[in-house]
């Protein structure tokens, strides 16, 4: 039960953090920073206003995690130790530095931004929602010594979420496509 506890925990700024993050697309919000980073080697996409926004939009997830976490006063705290700056910003460099690398691939396979490849369409799919829990995940190891059994299984579980809440945006018309 603390597990599930746990994964609920680390997963709440996540996805506090990208829903806000889309709403911040949405609405064209910082639009001088919507600038790609490299637009050959990582397409449009990916700008420097996410590198802004997923910092900012993860503060309140981290912040009611720790909330929460205090409130429920589990005998061994997860993250409410933490700074909660210094968490936030490692969350959300660490989400948008893990989505480079499956941009990278896909633009070196022709493959359009914000597009799936018909040939491997459910591995980017799937690689397209896990890449961010996983840059997560990293960023928690800095500050929490997370058991390897809670990793995986929020990995597993944040990739499901960012699936669901993705097809959520796109049904809600926030988002350009489902995945």
């Amino acid at each position: 039960m603390i597990q599930m506890f746990h994964i609920l925990l680390l997963s709440l700024p996540l996805i506090i953090g990208g829903i806000l993050h889309m709403i911040a697309v949405k609405a064209d919000i910082l639009s001088y920073f919507k600038r790609p980073i490299h637009q050959r080697l990582f397409g449009v996409n990916k700008t420097w206003r996410g590198f802004i926004v997923m910092p900012l939009a993860t503060f309140p997830g981290v912040l009611l995690a720790q909330k929460w976490e205090l409130l429920f006063d589990l005998n061994a705290p997860l993250i409410s130790n933490e700074s909660t700056v210094l968490l936030s910003c490692a969350l959300g460099l660490g989400y948008c530095l893990a989505e480079l690398p499956n941009s990278f691939i896909k633009r070196r396979l022709g493959i359009k931004e914000g597009q799936t490849s018909d040939r491997l369409k459910w591995f980017f799919v799937f690689i397209d929602q896990a890449d961010s829990a996983i840059g997560c995940m990293v960023a928690y190891r800095l500050f929490i010594p997370i058991p390897f059994e809670t990793m995986i299984l929020t990995i597993i579980s944040g990739t499901i979420i960012h699936l669901l809440i993705n097809v959520s945006l796109y049904l809600l018309r926030i988002r350009k496509n489902p995945f």
